[in-house]
């Protein structure tokens, strides 16, 4: 009898092993590609600041580590939610959704859940260094991924963070008004960049909930709020 492809090996062992856990990091990952591709969508739209629906996505991810249903969760359920939507960054990365991965990135170093000091699994800490490799950091401006997503012409399936591009446009474009400035890239180079991956995506439809008003949207009320936790 022949021994089964490896292929099939993997695919039965995968079906054998596969969590709810594996099911809903999957639908989560799904539906931040959707969003992503919709904030890009949506920069057709002259009346719409998606500054603002980026900071409504920051701050309902915070809202939602922190909550567990309508009320502040355990420090065991917060740390759950924390790892939970790590997980998703880093599967957001892998498949260069990493609009996503940025977007949560700063949403977990958001002082309401840094100051809990949640217990880290080894595997965050190897998450983080690869963000911080990868992307840059926020004191840098995240400069890694900004020469990444300017030098990639995959304009559909790589997805770079729009709240990166948005600062450095802006940052590009006040600098190229002093005089002896010297610019990495033109204003006009990294919009049309943003340009040219939403093309891809001209319909935005219904707005997705990550972009809605936050239940907190304060930092200084979510840092209070955190402080409670037990």
């Amino acid at each position: 009898m022949e021994p089964p492809k490896y292929s099939k090996v993997k695919e039965m062992l995968s079906c054998l092993f596969r969590s709810e856990y594996d099911d809903r990091l999957d639908e989560m990952v799904k539906q931040c590609r959707t969003a992503s591709e919709q904030l890009y969508a949506y920069t057709h739209f002259k009346d719409i600041n998606t500054n603002k629906l980026i900071d409504n996505s920051i701050f309902n991810v915070v809202n939602s580590i922190l909550m567990d249903d309508a009320m502040l969760g355990s420090k065991f359920k917060i740390r759950r939610n924390y790892q939970y939507f790590l997980d998703v960054a880093r599967r957001a990365c892998d498949e260069d959704d990493h609009n996503t991965a940025i977007m949560i990135r700063a949403a977990l170093l958001h002082h309401a859940i840094c100051q809990l000091k949640l217990k880290p699994r080894k595997r965050d800490k190897e998450i983080f260094d690869r963000f911080e490799q990868e992307y840059g950091t926020f004191r840098d401006c995240y400069k890694n991924h900004l020469m990444s997503a300017m030098g990639n012409t995959d304009y559909q399936g790589y997805l770079p963070s729009l709240m990166v591009l948005n600062m450095h446009e802006a940052r590009h474009r006040a600098f190229s008004t002093i005089g002896r400035c010297k610019i990495q890239y033109e204003p006009g180079h990294i919009k049309s960049t943003i340009g040219m991956h939403a093309m891809h995506f001209y319909y935005p439809g219904e707005t997705m909930p990550l972009y809605e008003k936050p239940p907190v949207a304060s930092s200084t009320d979510l840092i209070l709020l955190a402080q409670a936790a037990k």
